[in-house]
């Protein structure tokens, strides 16, 4: 089941996870995006990537879990988990796809968060790309197309 048809995402949003993934160049970024229930309003919050790698991330859990309480008081929802790839395209990598699963690489098993979208952002060329997926069992990647709002 998906969240929605077409993920919707503000300008504003854009820009600042583009930012937010030229800021830690060399390493990948990664970040949660959440929304209102009532899909009025959207938040993103970068994450700290403790791999400290360019080519994978790991976000740290003491952040996730204030982020989730946070999203909890407020009422709203996991819209995304987003991340970078600083010299590859914006497309889930295989270790993407395993880690997407729990345990990682059990894709048998539905995905961890089933109705949230994974949007990458690459920095590979001059103008930095940014793309949204939802990860399927079975480890199949779809990609929703995304309407950028004002």
């Amino acid at each position: 089941m998906k969240a929605q048809q077409v993920p919707k995402i503000s300008q504003e949003i854009i820009n600042k996870i583009i930012k937010h993934a030229q800021d830690e160049l060399p390493n990948e970024a990664c970040g949660l995006i959440s929304q209102s229930k009532d899909k009025n309003s959207m938040q993103s919050d970068g994450v700290t990537n403790t791999a400290k790698s360019p080519y994978r991330y790991e976000m740290s859990p003491i952040e996730m879990l204030r982020l989730e309480q946070d999203r909890e008081k407020n009422n709203d929802d996991l819209f995304a988990i987003y991340h970078s790839h600083v010299a590859s395209p914006a497309y889930p990598s295989p270790t993407d796809v395993r880690m997407a699963f729990f345990p990682p690489g059990e894709t048998n098993n539905p995905p961890m968060f089933p109705n949230t979208y994974y949007i990458l952002v690459s920095l590979a060329n001059n103008i930095p790309e940014v793309r949204a997926f939802f990860i399927q069992t079975g480890g199949e990647i779809e990609e929703e197309i995304i309407e950028v709002t004002t």
